[in-house]
């Protein structure tokens, strides 16, 4: 963990493209220092059929879901949330300049009592954490 989730009207294709948008939320989500290089997931995708506001289709909106193990104390939580909200606010400034877009960041924990995982990174920072089946 994290997994980060960037769901984004089609209309902004080019624009989470060229800003690297998911380059640079990995990449800051690992510069927080919070979480294992080997559990950093990011995921983009566009969806093709939207509606926002008041429907005109050059309006557009970004949202970014992020999922973490529990445990942490909330100013570590706000941080993190913080530091990834800054890079989505830059890499969409120039839209947000024209006008027409909303984004929002979500940073959620999941249950440990309702989560299932196996994960075999071999080769990532921490052999011993990367290689791990846990169920619920």
């Amino acid at each position: 963990m994290p997994h980060i989730r960037i769901d984004y009207t089609a209309n902004l294709e080019q624009t989470v493209q060229d800003s690297q948008l998911v380059r640079q939320l990995h990449q800051a989500a690992i510069a927080t220092g919070v979480f294992p290089v080997w559990g950093v997931r990011t995921f983009a995708q566009p969806v093709a059929q939207y509606q926002v506001g008041n429907g005109d289709p050059g309006n557009g909106f970004l949202l970014v879901n992020v999922r973490i193990g529990p445990g942490r104390e909330l100013a570590v939580r706000q941080r993190v949330l913080h530091a990834l909200f800054e890079v989505v606010q830059q890499a969409l400034a120039p839209q947000f300049a024209q006008g027409r877009l909303g984004c929002q960041i979500d940073l959620t924990e999941f249950d440990a009592a309702l989560n299932s995982f196996q994960i075999n990174l071999a080769g990532s920072d921490d052999r011993d954490e990367a290689v791990v089946c846990r169920r619920s």
